[in-house]
């Protein structure tokens, strides 16, 4: 079986711990790991020596991991003494002594991981913790509870006080550690390996530094894709309103949920754990005061994570029938009485059922007249069997601690304080509405006019030939007319003056250094300068669902009158929105662009002004071929949709997957037979996890590429062909993959897909590409020998061989 890069370090099979000081390590290690430990324990001030033969290693069986903890005086000649033995991973801790220079041991540090293929967490490094295999690798004292979340951290100062105050809440993890940005192994590699790890349900990031955009969210994105992910980020204080904005706009396209306070992080771990899902914000409160009730719904206020739902008519009539006289029937629903388990249920039950009610919040005081330890096991049936999530608070601690505790051991966390649990089930609520934004894709082909991107980048080119960073005001129209951008221009306003009856809007876009054009819908004119926070943003490239949604995330929107806007007029400003993006992704020479502002003329928009601004050192290749490297969201790849005829009567469309084929691909896999299953997966599995195929559809165009060959069939798409690569840890290289539906092989499907694959990874800049075939697939190999690759053994298993091709001239 394959090995990830990573097991070495997330689950070694042998481990070498040097260090001149105790280390927490030894405490917990499962019999069979200790049994091919070897421990080097050196006397402070002295060189490491190593022994000539480590423990339970064969001589030509080489080390998972080492563990180093020395001061960094010594560090590099233990460096050197490690050289011989070349661990697959290695951990450099921090220690107690001041390192002098930190910048030259980082650099000596990844000099050697690199120059010996290995996987290197440190220096200066927290460690990490592996509870359910009982490793602790980190200095930390004690190891933390079992869970299934994960915890990565930027910062080891964080991850210990993490550590701390997680083992007093009674949180567990299935890992913990702690890295920075760059080096050997970075976040994005560590993001990838728990996305697969099959103990790791949901994972908590705190991040200081992004690093690169397009690598952030290409990692992040299938991460979040698989698992839910929740990111606490520092340093907004010292940020621009437009940079948070920008930061807010890419956690929203990843998939992945955004918290801005340290408490919410554990809120966030806490309520992963539910099994279901809301499919919106309305929450009704359930509670046996009105104080705590009403500290809940104050979250419920402008712009915060919950709404209070209105319960239907049939819902009031059903409670009033259970509660007592006096109470609240409407929401919250709040009671006096004793609480039974007979009236928790049924409460409960009538709330669940209400159409307008996307799950429910229990905020319960403390009361003796109320058997909580009897209502706490009702709750905790009802929360891990209901179809809505369902989010507990028990007030207090003395006696509502334990009662917690019992609902978290059951499935069914319970939080401490009423905003806490409103604001975990916002957190909820969150990950379901960014999920809707990450499997958000620009058609298959345009639902417009095409653009005219040759003659608007020729009109920015002469622009910026004349020395001039900023567009005339006639030429920027003209580049607007060239998308077919639905606005009119200022010739259009008349001499009608605006009144605050018009409502002025504005269209804006600025490039963020990191994130790309970052597109806002706000308000416009002398309101913009007061408003600018209110502005709803996303990143560039968006769709009509995306600008749609952006519009109305706006506060601006929230607060416009009902018939502000008609149906067509809306209409018009989602479609000006989506072609308005497809200018500053197609065109890189837009560094920002501002329509201000925005009115209503004889029922189309007009614009006042326009501004545009360019960028002068932006290339002048075309953007698809260069990746579009100015952008942190690779579009859909349009340039690789071709039409083909497989013989007379079935046309064939080969073209990008995109994430709402999962139908479709599971009836390709299904189709397959056994003998094509088995040579293309190396598995007699008859369809894919839900896991698999949300990663096979959900594809990062930046770091791979997935084309599906597909036939029409009584109006229905079906897909008969599929050729994917995946970038290596490298960077360099990629890995493919081909399986063609047994009725279509012989019609030189499989060929036409791999050299469109191949152009594909050359204009991406890859230098190789290899794959992993079993010895009998003769036509396999057969096909890929002759598209020029290279046909080698492979040294790890004698059933496979390594068929490869060089794209580039190597280094």
């Amino acid at each position: 079986m394959l090995r990830h890069t990573l097991d070495p370090l997330f689950q070694p099979d042998s481990l070498l711990v040097v260090s001149d000081q105790p280390l927490p390590v030894y405490q917990s290690l499962p019999p069979s790991l200790r049994a091919r430990t070897t421990r080097v324990d050196v006397q402070q001030g002295q060189l490491a020596r190593l022994p000539q033969r480590l423990e339970g290693l064969k001589p030509d069986e080489r080390l998972d991991l080492a563990v180093v903890c020395m001061p960094p005086l010594l560090l590099v000649d233990t460096l050197a003494e490690l050289s011989q033995i070349r661990p697959r991973a290695l951990i450099v801790m921090a220690h107690e002594v001041i390192d002098p220079d930190p910048q030259r041991t980082r650099q000596a540090c990844d000099a050697w991981a690199k120059a010996h293929e290995c996987a290197l967490l440190g220096p200066f490094s927290f460690g990490l913790q592996r509870p359910h295999l009982g490793l602790n690798l980190s200095q930390h004292p004690l190891l933390a509870r079992p869970g299934r979340a994960a915890l990565v951290a930027q910062s080891r100062t964080v991850m210990a006080g993490v550590m701390d105050w997680a083992d007093d809440a009674y949180i567990g993890f299935s890992t913990a550690i702690a890295l920075a940005d760059g080096g050997v192994t970075r976040l994005s590699d560590v993001l990838d390996y728990l996305a697969s790890d099959p103990r790791t349900d949901s994972i908590a990031w705190y991040l200081e530094d992004v690093g690169s955009g397009r690598e952030f969210m290409s990692a992040l994105r299938s991460a979040a894709s698989i698992k839910p992910v929740v990111v606490l980020k520092s340093g907004a204080a010292n940020e621009s309103l437009s940079a948070d904005l920008a930061f807010d706009a890419a956690l929203r396209r990843t998939g992945a949920v955004r918290v801005r306070y340290f408490i919410q992080l554990f809120s966030a771990i806490k309520v992963f754990g539910y099994s279901r899902r809301p499919r919106g914000r309305r929450v009704a409160v359930f509670a046996n005061g009105q104080g705590p009730a009403q500290l809940a719904l104050d979250l419920a206020a402008e712009g915060g994570p919950i709404v209070q739902a209105t319960l239907s008519p049939g819902t009031r009539r059903r409670l009033g029938k259970v509660l007592e006289p006096g109470s609240m029937a409407l929401n919250p629903v709040v009671t006096h009485q004793p609480l039974s388990n007979a009236l928790v249920q049924e409460v409960l039950t009538t709330l669940l059922r209400d159409e307008g009610v996307d799950g429910l919040l229990v905020m319960l005081a403390p009361d003796p007249r109320s058997d909580f330890k009897a209502a706490s096991v009702e709750l905790a049936n009802i929360a891990t069997t209901a179809t809505k999530p369902v989010v507990t608070c028990f007030m207090g601690d003395a006696g509502m601690r334990p009662i917690r505790r019992t609902l978290d051991q059951a499935g069914a966390s319970a939080f401490r304080t009423p905003e806490s649990a409103a604001n975990a089930f916002g957190i909820l609520a969150s990950y379901h509405y960014n999920q809707q934004l990450l499997q958000q894709i620009q058609p298959t082909e345009p639902e417009h006019p095409v653009p005219e991107r040759a003659r608007a980048r020729a009109r920015l080119r002469k622009v910026l030939d004349q020395g001039q960073n900023t567009v005339p005001s006639d030429q920027a129209w003209a580049v607007l007319m060239d998308f077919h951008v639905p606005i009119g221009s200022p010739d259009a306003l008349g001499t009608q003056p605006l009144t605050v009856q018009d409502y002025p809007s504005a269209i804006s876009v600025e490039r963020d250094e990191k994130f790309g054009p970052v597109i806002r819908f706000g308000a416009g004119g002398i309101l913009a300068r007061f408003a600018q926070a209110q502005a709803g943003a996303d990143l560039a490239p968006l769709n009509y669902f995306l600008a749609k949604r952006m519009v109305q995330r706006s506060q601006f929107w929230q607060r416009l009158p009902p018939d502000s806007l008609s149906a067509e007029l809306l209409t018009q400003l989602l479609v000006a929105l989506e072609l308005i993006s497809d200018l500053v992704s197609e065109c890189p020479e837009v560094l920002s662009l501002r329509l201000d502002p925005i009115v209503v003329r004889n029922n189309q928009l007009v614009a006042g002004e326009i501004t545009m601004t360019l960028d002068a050192a932006a290339s002048p290749e075309d953007a698809a071929t260069s990746g579009y490297a100015h952008m942190a969201v690779h579009p859909y790849p349009r340039q690789w949709v071709q039409k083909l005829r497989l013989d007379d009567q079935h046309p064939c469309l080969v073209r990008p997957i995109r994430p709402d084929d999962g139908q479709a691909l599971q009836a390709f896999m299904r189709s397959l037979s056994e003998q094509a299953r088995y040579m293309r997966f190396v598995s007699m599995m008859r369809e894919l996890t839900p896991s698999m195929l949300f990663r096979y559809t959900q594809v990062d165009y930046h770091r791979e590429l997935a084309l599906v060959a597909t036939l029409m069939d009584q109006g229905q798409e079906s897909i008969i062909g599929l050729a994917h690569y995946l970038r290596n840890p490298d960077g360099e290289g990629a890995e493919y993959a081909l399986v063609i539906a047994d009725q279509w092989q012989g019609f030189g499907l499989g060929r036409q897909l791999m050299r469109r694959l191949i152009e594909a990874a050359r204009q991406q800049g890859l230098a190789y590409m290899e794959g992993l075939v079993l010895s009998n697939n003769r036509p396999m190999i057969g096909l890929m020998t002759s598209l020029g690759m290279i046909n080698d053994p492979y040294p790890q298993d004698s059933s496979m061989r390594r068929i490869w091709l060089q794209l580039s001239p190597a280094q």
